[in-house]
């Protein structure tokens, strides 16, 4: 097993920052597809406005068409009459399944903006881990140096205290970034749900 030097720990403080820099580029593409989404769902309610529109007339078309079947000498016959019923309870279905497919789509979106906020918590609070990460290896260094060279105790002492407040900066910020993960996944987790009530809301859509 190879030994493990500050070195490599000072390699995975800048793979954190890389970490950081593509977390903040994935919520701002993020970004760009919510607001796709949200524009498709004012699309879809102007259509769904549009299909209620045109259910309306085609209620008066059907009533005249049923007034008009019961005289024998129109040119209007049963079987249009149930045609034109039928479109108008399928137009019914699909404005009500539109309108469930909206409230998905829109409580999705709601909840991907928050998920991309929590994405840039997690992504800020990785950047301090990284940061004081090699902070504090490097005052490790410079003290292990110390010890080497055999310098006086009191600034010895200091160094350690210095080491020591660096390294509970490190562990608040760790403590820090372990919760934002926490938080990020929690409201991952309940766009996961979303999703499947989302995809739940899409049967019999025209």
């Amino acid at each position: 097993m190879p030994i493990i030097t500050h070195e490599d720990e000072l390699d995975l403080a800048r793979l954190e920052d890389e970490l950081v820099d593509k977390l903040e580029y994935h919520a701002k593409e993020q970004s760009k597809v919510i607001k796709a989404q949200k524009k498709l769902a004012e699309r879809i309610t102007d259509m769904n406005i549009s299909r209620k529109a045109l259910n309306r007339t085609m209620r008066d078309v059907f009533k005249q068409m049923q007034m008009l079947a019961r005289e024998h000498r129109s040119n209007v016959k049963e079987e249009d009459v149930n045609l034109m019923e039928e479109l108008i309870r399928q137009n019914d279905k699909y404005i009500e399944a539109n309108d469930k497919y909206l409230n998905a789509m829109k409580d999705l979106a709601v909840r991907k903006d928050y998920l991309v906020e929590k994405k840039m918590e997690f992504a800020e609070a990785l950047e301090e881990v990284a940061e004081k990460r090699e902070v504090v290896i490097k005052k490790a260094l410079d003290v292990e140096k110390a010890k080497n060279k055999m310098i006086e105790g009191d600034k010895l002492n200091r160094l350690d205290q210095e080491l020591n407040d660096i390294q509970r900066e490190f562990d608040r910020a760790r403590d820090i970034l372990l919760k934002k993960i926490e938080q990020f996944l929690d409201v991952r987790k309940e766009i996961n749900e979303l999703w499947l009530k989302l995809e739940q809301s899409t049967t019999e859509l025209s």
